[in-house]
């Protein structure tokens, strides 16, 4: 049965490259966020050459996967009126013997019949409800940095969806056309008509470019280039069920005769050939030149402001019992450029539905842009980049909320914590081997600890790393993070939380404080404690999953996921 299809489902093909990052969650119809506290850059998504091979045939599984169907479709009766009166004499210049000939018998039957007159033709073209079956052979959407240079534009990307048809199918109950200036012409059509088109040795095949950009004002826009297709060589057949045409009849004395219409269907069959010819020329003109514009239209509509996706995300380390909503995470488009690689820069935040005050840490973020060039774009399908800033802002929010309060241990001892855990770059610890889906980072965190010592206040708080080893879960759901080692070298322990003892000898004092930490973390490489929560990464993006190629966290601060298609890597 054929599916309703709706205009603005139409636009989703040619906007899919703007789906990013359709998470591990559950997408807000109806968010409501007061206040949000933008992070720009924070995500990058680059399509590698290779990983837009993967859309070169597979564009309408994507699209299924996304609840859009093009194979079939079905539209509701429509009409059209021309916005005004033809004056045939603007054909004449592409049609001088038809206009001529139309001329003359108009002129006749003016001078001969009294009282006849005709004005110019303005005619309303009613099209009952329709559908249509497509059998693609090919459905896939490309870049074209080729014609971007070619155009000279120096920014945005230009793509282009490529369609191959092996046979379409176009059905409606009927098609009528008549004249509102000239009504007593009657009615001309058919009924039950189907038009069929193209075949497995002349497919269809259309090529659809549009350009892409930001503007100042953060909004994206569209322009749909020149299409080209092949309308004019594909086969082109048509089938009816009843000729509709106005009733003509001679008087002679008041005797009438009938023109007959069994006549008038035969000479029309005789003449379909050459009516299908202009029909094809028509369809080829109007993707040509009309359809373009119509689609620049459409797009000004959908299109009208920045676009945004808002999510729900669990608050790591959120117990079951915990009834708080989830934070809120959106997703802006920022920026896209072409240049050997599709790449799209996004603008991210984070917020607490119960804590909107809370604003993140300009310190917190990185220290510069990414850069993709620890895989060689061959070797990989999509690069993603993740600001440290996006990870620590998430810990912020769940640590006021005490989320990360304790750190529990398998020995039963316990971290606690008294300010927000911070993620950063660290360099592999000496001797260590990783996998290609695992990396190190580092935790700066401040802890509370009653050390028991003369030395020592009752009550201290002493800042330093914890060295964790960020991995992927074994079911791929996301990335956990495993505690590894401290870094005593990091160890901060301010003056005021040593006893007036302890500062007689303040540097054996904080050498003591080391060798604890020491201890405490002695076995954790062996015993892989895990933090609470997780980070789900990598993202599933237009609903298809993805493999870890590689995975580390660059020196200025963003943690690079260098991804796969699953199974189906895009060369493969």
């Amino acid at each position: 049965m054929a599916r309703r299809f709706h205009t603005s489902k139409m636009l989703i093909p040619l906007l899919l490259t703007l789906q990013s990052l359709n998470a591990y969650a559950i997408t807000d119809a109806n968010p409501q966020i007061a206040n949000k506290h933008l992070m720009p850059n924070a995500v990058r998504v680059q399509i590698t050459q290779r990983g837009m091979k993967y859309f070169d045939n597979r564009l309408s599984d994507i699209l299924g996967n996304l609840g859009v169907k093009l194979d079939e479709g079905y539209f509701p009766a429509m009409s059209y009126t021309a916005e005004k009166p033809i004056n045939m004499d603007d054909f004449m210049d592409a049609n001088p013997e038809m206009v001529k000939m139309y001329q003359q018998v108009r002129g006749l039957l003016t001078q001969w019949l009294v009282g006849f007159s005709m004005n110019d033709h303005q005619p309303t073209i009613e099209i009952g409800e329709s559908g249509y079956v497509a059998k693609f052979s090919r459905f896939g959407l490309v870049t074209d940095e080729l014609l971007m240079e070619a155009l000279g534009k120096r920014d945005g990307a230009i793509l282009a969806i490529e369609l191959e048809v092996k046979k379409l199918t176009i059905s409606t109950q009927s098609v009528v056309a008549w004249d509102t200036q000239n009504e007593f012409l009657g009615k001309a059509g058919f009924e039950d008509v189907t038009l069929q088109a193209a075949d497995e040795e002349m497919p269809l095949k259309i090529r659809l470019p549009f350009y892409l950009r930001m503007n100042a004002m953060g909004g994206l826009e569209f322009e749909a280039l020149e299409i080209s297709n092949n309308f004019d060589s594909i086969p082109l057949g048509l089938k009816y069920g009843r000729l509709i045409v106005p009733q003509f009849a001679v008087e002679v004395n008041g005797k009438k005769f009938y023109v007959n219409n069994a006549e008038l269907e035969k000479l029309f069959q005789a003449q379909a050939p050459m009516i299908l010819e202009k029909v094809r020329g028509s369809i080829g003109d109007f993707a040509r030149t009309q359809l373009p514009a119509m689609l620049n239209q459409k797009a000004k509509e959908f299109l009208g402001g920045s676009l945004e996706q808002v999510q729900d995300m669990a608050a790591p380390g959120q117990e079951p019992t915990d009834t708080r909503p989830a934070f809120k995470w959106g997703l802006q488009l920022q920026n896209l450029n072409l240049k050997k690689s599709l790449n799209v820069d996004l603008t991210t935040y984070v917020e607490d539905p119960v804590n909107s005050r809370s604003a993140p840490v300009k310190s917190h973020a990185s220290r510069g842009a990414p850069t993709f060039n620890a895989v060689a774009q061959e070797n990989y399908d999509i690069g993603l980049s993740v600001d440290r800033a996006l990870i620590n802002r998430v810990l912020q929010l769940a640590f006021e909320r005490r989320n990360f309060e304790q750190i529990k241990q398998s020995d039963g001892s316990v971290l606690k914590l008294v300010a927000t855990p911070l993620i950063d770059y660290v360099k592999t610890p000496a001797g260590v081997a990783v996998k290609p889906t695992e990396t190190f980072v580092k935790l700066r965190v401040s802890v509370e600890i009653q050390p028991g010592s003369m030395f020592l206040k009752k009550t201290i708080v002493v800042d330093f790393d914890i060295i964790a080893k960020l991995r992927q879960l074994s079911d791929k759901t996301g990335m956990q993070m495993l505690l590894h080692s401290i870094d005593t070298d990091s160890l901060y322990l301010d003056d005021k939380y040593i006893s007036v003892a302890g500062k007689l000898f303040k540097g054996k004092v904080r050498e003591g404080v080391k060798d604890e930490l020491k201890k405490r973390s002695a076995n954790w490489a062996t015993t892989e404690e895990s933090l609470p929560g997780g980070l789900p990464l990598p993202p599933q993006i237009l609903g298809i999953k993805l493999d870890i190629n590689r995975v580390m966290m660059d020196p200025n601060g963003h943690l690079i996921m260098y991804l796969d298609y699953a199974k189906t890597g895009a060369n493969k």
